[in-house]
């Protein structure tokens, strides 16, 4: 069955492991907080920290803050994002409509394997690989 994907473009991304397997993933803080852009123009906020996968040192999301105080973060896919150079801010293959709707990230630390995952079957990342099985 083909699904329509949230995203401008299908990518292909390091998924987190499954519910109830060990998910090592260490999150970082972004001291600079860096904007983030939808691919319409609007301003979805700032990434404020990194989701890493301890084990392969990839990183899976960027988190996406709003306003000053942030304790509510978006994840977003990295393989959905792309640096601008222009904007000096990243570039989301996603509208701000569809990030508004997305998963959302309270409690970082007790649940970014969840909330990972969460936003990778969100942002349907592997889109084409669920196609060809």
């Amino acid at each position: 069955m083909k699904t329509r994907s949230v995203l401008k473009r299908s990518i292909a991304s390091p998924m987190p492991p499954p519910s109830g397997e060990q998910a090592s993933i260490f999150l970082a803080n972004i001291p600079t907080p860096t904007p983030v852009w939808g691919y319409d123009g609007a301003r979805l906020g700032y990434g404020r920290g990194l989701a890493l996968d301890q084990a392969s040192g990839q990183t899976l999301c960027l988190l996406v803050g709003r306003g000053l105080t942030v304790r509510r973060f978006r994840p977003i896919p990295w393989a959905a994002l792309r640096y601008d150079p222009r904007s000096l801010g990243y570039v989301a293959d996603v509208c701000a409509e569809l990030f508004m709707q997305g998963p959302v990230w309270i409690n970082a630390a007790l649940e970014a394997p969840a909330c990972v995952r969460r936003a990778h079957l969100y942002y349907d990342v592997y889109h084409e690989r669920q196609e060809q099985t």
